[in-house]
């Protein structure tokens, strides 16, 4: 592998995933969303530590078992996993004494799963956005093997996040991220990788934050310098992702390598060590055919 630096590659992917918003559960496109994505499955699995659900699930060995583990972890305020054990004694084959017992637990967790949806709600009646949308966001993961309910929840979100009297506090929080990352690296006069990062805090409008980004982005697009400088970096990221990708291919599928080594002759400068090194690679191989 090499390991060279280039500034302004390694510039736009520092942005990118360096300020990349928490709130992807929240809507919103973001082409660079790794850290959203990270972010809530980081939650997703602070939740499913709470609830214990692989100790469970490997302890109980039997229908009975799990009925009282799932009966326990109900009591205890872990829904996920009370669900999980209820519907997997439900759908048991050959059924016994304990299915109907779990479908009947099942019901009744709906009703529990409706109680708390109007709690939700009824935060997001006094305006309690964010706190509401968090319990909203818990409920869709926690009752998600909830029959009937679990869809509920999840046609309730769908509705709920394209409502405009959300959207704007809902996409606020990511956008502000962006904007304060895409102001800074203006700042330190990385204009390429400022470029990029306001077009994507554009894209959470209407957020106040969003309308600010959109607007500086379309007085930079003005700047043909500047366009032309983050067009570059943007060509040059792609070339160095598909040269990664051709150093992986080399040993085992040389002639799928030698294809994206050409690609990068024909779309990088000819200056750039993407383009130098490319150019290397393609003269190993075409070596290694003849020997």
């Amino acid at each position: 592998m090499r390991h060279r630096l280039i500034v302004v590659v390694v510039c736009i992917l520092s942005a990118v995933l360096s300020c990349s918003p928490v709130y992807a559960r929240h809507g919103g496109r973001g082409g660079g969303g790794f850290n959203l994505i990270g972010a809530f499955a980081a939650q997703k699995a602070a939740w499913l530590k709470r609830e214990a659900a692989a100790e469970a699930l490997r302890r109980a060995k039997n229908n009975q078992q799990r009925m009282i583990y799932a009966d326990r972890a109900r009591k205890e305020g872990k829904p996920r996993l009370a669900a999980m054990l209820y519907l997997r004694v439900a759908l048991q084959v050959p059924k016994d004494k304990h299915n109907g017992q779990a479908k009947a637990a099942l019901k009744a967790m709906a009703k529990d799963g409706e109680a708390e949806l109007k709690k939700a709600d009824d935060l997001l009646a006094k305006n309690r956005i964010e706190e509401a949308f968090d319990k909203f966001d818990y409920l869709d993961w926690a009752y998600e093997e909830v029959p009937v309910f679990n869809n509920k929840i999840k046609s309730h979100l769908t509705k709920l996040r394209h409502d405009p009297r959300y959207e704007p506090v809902l996409k606020e929080k990511p956008a502000a991220l962006l904007l304060a990352e895409a102001e800074k690296r203006e700042r330190d006069d990385a204009r390429c990788c400022a470029y990029w990062i306001y077009e994507e805090a554009a894209a959470y409008t209407p957020a106040p934050s969003a309308v600010k980004a959109a607007e500086r982005f379309a007085a930079m697009q003005k700047d043909p310098a500047i366009v032309a400088e983050a067009q570059q970096c943007r060509l040059l990221t792609e070339c160095e992702k598909k040269f990664h990708s051709a150093e992986l291919l080399e040993k085992t599928l040389p002639n799928q390598a030698v294809t994206l080594f050409k690609e990068i002759l024909e779309k990088a400068p000819r200056d750039s060590e993407v383009h130098k090194d490319a150019l290397g690679e393609l003269a190993k191989l075409h070596g290694k055919k003849k020997g």
